[in-house]
Formats: structure tokens, C-alpha cells, sequence
């Protein structure tokens, strides 16, 4: 059967439709417009990927850190050599007002057997809290054998601050009696510094200096503590002090009572021999 205008009858489905024959020119036109629409669509699922992985990468990249301020070579003021001869503490500080050092690192930079050069490098930066700065720091290090008689040297200034040694104090750290805590003193101090709580409330600081720095009474009541000499002066209301020097060095160690309480000096005597001498 023909339709109307010629063109042949298809039926679908047991119904009668009128054909679509497109012509040649028809199906060029029709196949270039799927071309470039799907070229199109893959541009555009290409660009829109490519934006997305940018994205990401800008998410997940790391910020490169701030530049910080490199450590500086510094001074430092005095030492304490542990009994072991071989753990030696130097103390480090910054003058600056409101300044802090961070990331504080002592080494050996030069010895023979004469002497061991240390050198102190640190950060010097802003201090988070003003009143907590300006304070000696305490940088450790070990030797590879013990000091023995030779000196310590500080390879910044090329001085030799002084040097303590915990053999010429008393061995507190063995007396369960008396329990240690922090001392603090200003970084610019040559000084040493450790406190002790004890029992009844007893208080002991024990301190060590330059002796034609240090200033101690002219007279006091003689006692023999281990292989040293030492003197006592004080008084019972306040607090006692027993000195004693070692080379050009001189400790002390002071005693106080508990609030509303005293120590007479036998009492005190009592308890410097009671301590660990070497």
C-alpha cells in the first residue's frame, strides 16, 4: 500500500505508519552533528576532570612552612659536672629582654688532654610569657670519657667559665629524706643553684660560685665535712649556712626552718652529718 505522497507503507505492530526514507545529504548532516556533539561532550568531560584534579592537588599540597630563624652560636656561663665525670650540664641564656631560647644543643667541638671545647647553639626567639624569660637554661651533653683534671672551654668566647663538680657536694640525691626541685636564677648569673624539701619542712639550697665572687662572712664556727673544711654561720631563728671552698670555687649550703619553727645548731650539725660526703 502507498501513502498519500507515493512513499511505501511499513507497518509496526499491526499498525499502519508512514516511512521515513532520508536521503543521502540528509544522513551526512545527521552523522557530522553526532560527531562534533559527542567531540563536544568529551571536551567537556575532559576539562571538567582536569578541574577537578587541580582542585584536589590545591587541597592536599602542603604550605611550605614559614622561614624560622637558624640557631645561633652562644655563650655559656658555667657547668656542672655529674659524678660520673662524664655527664656535664652547661647553663645558657640570652640577655635580650622578653627573649627565649628554643631548641637549645650543646657538642663537643674540639679536646685534647687539656681541655674539652663545648658549644652551645640555639634559636633565640620571642618568649611566650615575658616573666618566665631571661632565666639560665640547661643544656646536657656527655663526654666520651670522663673530664678527669682537664678544663671546659667555651668555643664561642674561648673563656673558661667556671666549672662545678657534683663530687664536691653532698651526695643528696641518694637521701630519700630530701626531695629536689628546680632552681632558677638569671642567665647572665655564673652561679649554681639546687633546692631541696625535707623532712618537717625543712628547706636546703645548695649554691656554688666563684670564690672572690662569692660573698661569705669572715667568721664562723669550724666543722669537718668529708675531706673538706667548712664553716658555719647563721642563726637559729633564721637559717644556717655552711661554707666550704674547693680550688677557686666555694659552695654552701643553707638551711632553713619550717614557718614558725627554728633549728638550733646542733641540730643543724646533726643533719650536715647525716649527709652523703665523698
Amino acid at each position: 500500500m502507498e501513502t498519500d505522497d507515493g512513499r511505501p507503507e511499513l507497518t509496526v505492530s499491526g499498525q499502519a505508519t508512514r516511512a521515513s526514507l532520508p536521503t543521502d545529504r540528509a544522513r551526512r548532516t545527521k552523522w557530522v552533528t553526532l560527531v562534533v556533539a559527542a567531540a563536544a561532550i568529551g571536551l567537556a568531560l575532559v576539562g571538567s576532570l582536569f578541574v577537578r584534579q587541580q582542585r584536589g592537588t590545591d587541597q592536599v599540597a602542603p604550605r611550605q612552612p614559614a622561614p624560622t630563624d637558624a640557631p645561633s652560636a652562644l655563650p655559656w656561663l658555667s657547668a656542672m659536672v655529674a659524678r660520673d665525670g662524664t655527664s656535664v650540664t652547661v647553663y645558657a641564656g640570652t640577655s635580650v629582654q622578653c627573649k627565649q631560647l628554643v631548641q637549645p644543643g650543646a657538642a663537643i667541638t674540639g679536646q685534647d688532654g687539656g681541655q674539652v671545647v663545648v658549644a652551645v647553639k640555639a634559636r633565640v626567639l620571642s618568649a611566650a610569657d615575658c616573666t618566665r624569660s631571661g632565666s639560665a637554661v640547661p643544656v646536657a651533653l656527655s663526654l666520651p670519657e670522663p673530664l678527669g683534671d682537664r678544663v671546659l672551654r667555651d668555643a664561642a668566647s674561648a673563656e673558661l667559665p667556671p666549672t662545678y663538680f657534683a663530687r664536691d657536694l653532698p651526695d643528696l640525691g641518694s637521701d630519700k629524706r630530701w626531695s629536689p626541685h628546680p632552681g632558677e636564677w638569671d642567665s647572665t648569673n655564673e652561679g649554681w643553684y639546687q633546692g631541696y624539701n625535707g623532712p618537717e619542712g625543712l628547706q636546703l639550697i645548695v649554691s656554688a660560685g666563684r670564690t672572690a665572687e662569692v660573698r661569705r662572712p669572715a667568721s664562723g664556727t669550724a666543722v669537718a665535712i668529708g675531706a673538706h673544711d667548712g664553716v658555719i654561720t647563721g642563726a637559729a631563728e633564721r637559717s644556717w649556712t655552711l661554707w666550704w671552698a674547693v680550688g677557686e670555687v666555694t659552695y654552701s649550703l643553707r638551711l632553713t626552718p619550717a614557718e614558725g619553727t627554728t633549728v638550733s645548731l646542733t641540730q643543724f650539725k646533726r643533719e650536715v652529718s647525716r649527709l652523703t660526703w665523698s
